[in-house]
């Protein structure tokens, strides 16, 4: 029931500009919690060349993940 919405959802994310993406993903085990990550945690200098940051933030339940990722402007 909640990858129907999330289908729907992200359909009609797709028909609008936005930068902004959600993914469903398996878990291959057992996880429970929440991760964020954010581009300018990484110690490249592919950073640096880029103009946009990106983040993301994952939320995981037992056997399936759901992770939002969104990018902004420097």
């Amino acid at each position: 029931m909640l990858g129907i919405i999330f289908v729907y959802l992200q359909k009609i994310l797709d028909c609008m500009i936005f930068d902004f993406e959600i993914k469903i993903f398996p878990i291959y085990g057992l996880m429970l919690g929440v991760n964020y990550w954010n581009s300018e945690m990484d110690e490249t200098d592919e950073n640096e060349t880029t103009d946009e940051t990106q983040k993301c933030l994952q939320f995981m339940f037992l056997f399936m993940g759901i992770s939002f990722v969104w990018y902004k402007n420097k």
